[in-house]
């Protein structure tokens, strides 16, 4: 009987867990990027959004990577179905076709990049404050490519 109780239990918490997300959306209804600057319309496009400054800093584990190759789309990337979030964003364009942003050997960009809220810093001084912006207070982020 004590087992029926517990499981029951756990049932009951899942549930009323679950309805957070039914009663209050937890995802952007409006979000989109707009991407502009590009190089050529034949190479796609990337954006990744970081959460969290340690990951932005590392240049490692985005929360989520979206790779656009309609020309068509670069100006009307949609980011609805991810969290409420302060998320900061970096796209680019991938010229060489490699599926990675590509840097020389001094670390400086051999392709065209961008960040959220466009901060006119060099590649390498840019920190996740200056790119960090609340997904809630934007429908329209625009990102220009260097």
């Amino acid at each position: 009987m004590h087992s029926f109780a517990a499981l029951s239990l756990k049932v009951i918490i899942f549930i009323i867990f679950q309805c957070f997300f039914v009663i209050k959306t937890s995802y952007s209804s409006h979000l989109e990027v707009k991407v502009t600057g590009f190089e050529s319309a034949t190479n796609p496009i990337y954006v990744w959004g970081y959460d969290r400054k340690f990951y932005f800093d590392d240049k490692s584990a985005p929360l989520f990577m979206v790779q656009e190759n309609d020309v068509n789309n670069f100006l009307n990337i949609s980011l609805k179905a991810f969290p409420h979030i302060v998320i900061g964003l970096f796209a680019f364009q991938d010229t060489d076709g490699n599926g990675e942003f590509t840097l020389d050997f001094k670390g400086e960009p051999l392709e065209p990049y961008g960040f959220s809220l466009n901060p006119e810093k060099n590649y390498q001084e840019v920190i996740f404050e200056d790119i960090a912006f609340d997904m809630q207070k934007f429908e329209l982020v625009e990102i220009k490519l260097k």
